[in-house]
């Protein structure tokens, strides 16, 4: 059956999301770090003047698979990773809290509207790229979604050996079969008290 394709991609998956204007051109992507102690310095020196959307992070995942618009296959994480968000310019930008290596390149950037940031991500090993709206709720979540790109699910969906292979990339490509991410970030530094907010 199909979904027995489909499941090792649902635990696979969220390896390559959570995704800015990247420094990259046609054959090549620069996908930028910071270490763990560049991060740590920055949130000392910048303690009491951070963005709300500023500093680390726990990122949680619920992961949807529909099947021609029916719900058929669901999973979630609580934890999946610790990401540090930084200010660069006019981006904030997501950098892995220990320092490292990443396969994305994920940023936000304020809106006119309060608690909303514009957020863009381009993964590098398969060039999709992905953009939306994520929303503050309080001082610490952080929420938004998208659909899985189509170059992720054809990289780990389509198995050219495998008998079902061509019903999985044509339900791929015409949209029936798709994967829902939902992200919720829980921030754990700087703590409300720590921080001065300015408007």
């Amino acid at each position: 059956m199909i979904y027995h394709i489909i499941k090792p991609f649902l635990l696979f998956s969220i390896i390559l999301f959570s995704c800015s204007n990247p420094l990259y051109d046609d054959s090549e992507y620069i996908v930028p770090e910071k270490s763990k102690q560049e991060l740590k310095d920055y949130f000392i020196k910048n303690r009491f003047n951070l963005n709300p959307i500023e500093g680390i992070w726990s990122l949680g995942v619920m992961r949807t698979l529909y099947k021609n618009g029916n719900r058929v296959a669901f999973e979630s994480e609580s934890h999946r990773m610790g990401l540090a968000v930084v200010k660069e310019g006019d981006l904030f930008r997501v950098y892995d809290v220990n320092g490292e290596p990443t396969n994305f390149i994920a940023t936000f950037k304020e809106t006119d509207e309060l608690g909303k940031y514009d957020y863009q991500c381009h993964f590098t090993e398969t060039k999709d790229y992905v953009s939306t709206t994520a929303t503050m709720l309080g001082d610490s979540i952080l929420k938004y979604k998208y659909d899985a790109p189509k170059g992720l699910m054809m990289k780990y969906y389509y198995k050219s050996n495998n008998k079902d292979s061509k019903l999985v990339k044509k339900m791929i490509e015409d949209g029936s079969m798709r994967l829902q991410w939902q992200f919720y970030w829980a921030q754990y530094y700087p703590y409300s008290y720590d921080r001065k907010i300015e408007h």
